[in-house]
Order: structure tokens, then C-alpha cells, then sequence
């Protein structure tokens, strides 16, 4: 009976090392994804307010917080000047003067992903510009077509009496942290073709953001 009473207490024993065990594991992995979750919450918190600096800065043409929050490598295919100049030219010149309006930017974040040592996110925001013609428009309804279909515009409106276009879309910023950005976010802007990003980026990253 003596026997019996220590192989029941010897059981027991193992049976409470083993769920103390248990019990630690599930510390653990509780412990490990609250971090993750805090991590990642942090993330989305940093990027939401690096996404309003970015907006901003492109809504103002302010050029030192445009470069600020530009992926570097950018720099690397068009420098600083080029850019200003490319800015320049294409915001007013002999056809038509472009104004970019701040609005309500209503971003929508996308999943953060992690691929080859890099962090990446789309951010789908609202972008509002008019453009003023200097000469009179004689087909406004085909210029209207043609905003929507090479700038995929969801609403352009046409105002006669001063020859403007307000040119209504959603863009998408594709936001960038790794080491190059000291694990900071920055941004390109995503054009149609996807041509920038597909220059910096390999092809696996480009299928991987379904891009």
C-alpha cells in the first residue's frame, strides 16, 4: 500500500511538473504575441503619422519635407534638382497651371508585410487637384475621359467660367522601412505601371505586394 501511495504520488508529482510546464509555455506564448501586437501597433501608429507628414508635404510642394519622407534609393534614379525642376514644369507651364488641394485624406493601411529584411505597406489616401488650361477648352467632356481613364480619377468636374478641371482620386503610398532607413518609414508615390518601384525592388518583392 506504502508502494502503491508513492507510485500514485510519484504520478502526481510528474503530472504537476508537467503542467507547470504547460502553464509556462502558455506564458510565453501569451508574453511573445502580446509583443508582437504591441510591436505591430507600434508600427501602425508610426506609419499613420509618417503618412500625414508625407501627404502634407506633397499637398505644400514643401521640398525639404518631401525629401525628408522619400525612400532614399529614389535619389538614386532622379536627384534633388531633377526633381524640383520635374516639379516645376509640370505644376505650371505655357498649357496649364496645376494646384494640389489638401482634403481629408482618409487613408487606408494595408497589411504590413515583412520580405527580405524589409517592411512594407500600401496606403490608399484621397488626392484632389485642379487644373487650370490657359487657352479655352473646346472638348471638355474628352479631356474629362481621358483624366479618368490615364489617372483612374473617380470624379473630375469641369468649371467654364475659369477653364478649371478639379480632378477628384484615390493614390496609394507605398511605405518602406529597413536599414538603409534606419527602420523608419518613407515613401514612394505608386504609379500606374508600378516602373519606380519595379526599378529599386526585385521582382519577388513586387509579386509578393501584388503589385
Amino acid at each position: 500500500f506504502l508502494n502503491y501511495l508513492k507510485v500514485v504520488g510519484d504520478f502526481l508529482y510528474l503530472v504537476k511538473i508537467k503542467i507547470l510546464k504547460m502553464k509556462t509555455r502558455i506564458l510565453f506564448f501569451a508574453l511573445f504575441l502580446f509583443q508582437s501586437i504591441t510591436l505591430l501597433a507600434q508600427d501602425m501608429a508610426s506609419l499613420k503619422t509618417e503618412a500625414i507628414k508625407s501627404y502634407k508635404a506633397g499637398v505644400s510642394l514643401n521640398f525639404d519635407a518631401i525629401f525628408e519622407t522619400t525612400y532614399p534609393k529614389v535619389f538614386d534614379i532622379i536627384s534633388k534638382d531633377q526633381m524640383k525642376a520635374m516639379f516645376a514644369q509640370m505644376m505650371e507651364n505655357e498649357q496649364f497651371s496645376i494646384k494640389l488641394v489638401e482634403v481629408e485624406p482618409n487613408f487606408s493601411f494595408g497589411e504590413i508585410k515583412k520580405i527580405e529584411g524589409k517592411t512594407f505597406c500600401l496606403i490608399d489616401h484621397n488626392n484632389v487637384m485642379t487644373m487650370k488650361f490657359n487657352e479655352p477648352m473646346e472638348d471638355a467632356e474628352s479631356m474629362t475621359d481621358i483624366f479618368k481613364s490615364s489617372m483612374n480619377a473617380e470624379k473630375v468636374t469641369y468649371d467654364k467660367a475659369t477653364n478649371t478641371f478639379r480632378i477628384e482620386m484615390r493614390s496609394t503610398l507605398i511605405a518602406v522601412a529597413d536599414e538603409l532607413t534606419k527602420k523608419q518609414w518613407k515613401f514612394l508615390n505608386k504609379d500606374k505601371d508600378n516602373k519606380l518601384f519595379s526599378m529599386i525592388f526585385d521582382e519577388k518583392i513586387v509579386k509578393a505586394l501584388d503589385l
